[in-house]
């Protein structure tokens, strides 16, 4: 097979891929975020609660920088932010229930997609898929 043929079935996948990824921001009302801001979300899941400094350590941020992702997150309802009552300094964050489910949305993605795949395909085409997708995961 030529490498023309196999871009243009690539490309195929990929298309359905990013547009099953544009349906679950539009299902769920949302922007796109950048990758490095879905770093930032998943962080602060994992921690459950952080403080900004923290996440300005973990990304090695500047203080002036890490003030602006949280001003905007904050914004955009995805976050919380809560000062530490034993110390005035220290601001603590969280996720709202909107910022959960978006810091998962990549899990969302690949649902949708995974969805439109299972409807296209039988359980014999499924097994050899997922024998590639396990080939091409190895290089």
């Amino acid at each position: 097979m030529d490498k023309e043929t196999m871009r243009t079935s690539f490309n195929a996948f990929l298309k359905m891929y990013f547009n099953s990824c544009r349906e679950v921001y539009l299902e769920l009302d949302l922007k796109e975020l950048t990758d490095r801001q879905f770093k930032y979300l998943r962080a602060i899941e994992k921690n459950t609660t952080m403080t900004m400094s923290e996440l300005a350590d973990t990304f090695d941020l500047s203080k002036p920088t890490i003030t602006e992702v949280v001003r905007r997150f904050e914004e955009s309802g995805l976050i919380m932010k809560k000062r530490c009552s034993s110390d005035g300094r220290v601001t603590n964050i969280t996720l709202t229930k909107r910022g959960k489910l978006l810091a998962k949305t990549n899990v969302l993605e690949s649902d949708k997609a995974l969805e439109k795949i299972y409807n296209r395909l039988d359980d014999a085409e499924l097994n050899l898929l997922k024998k590639l997708f396990d080939k091409i995961g190895q290089v």
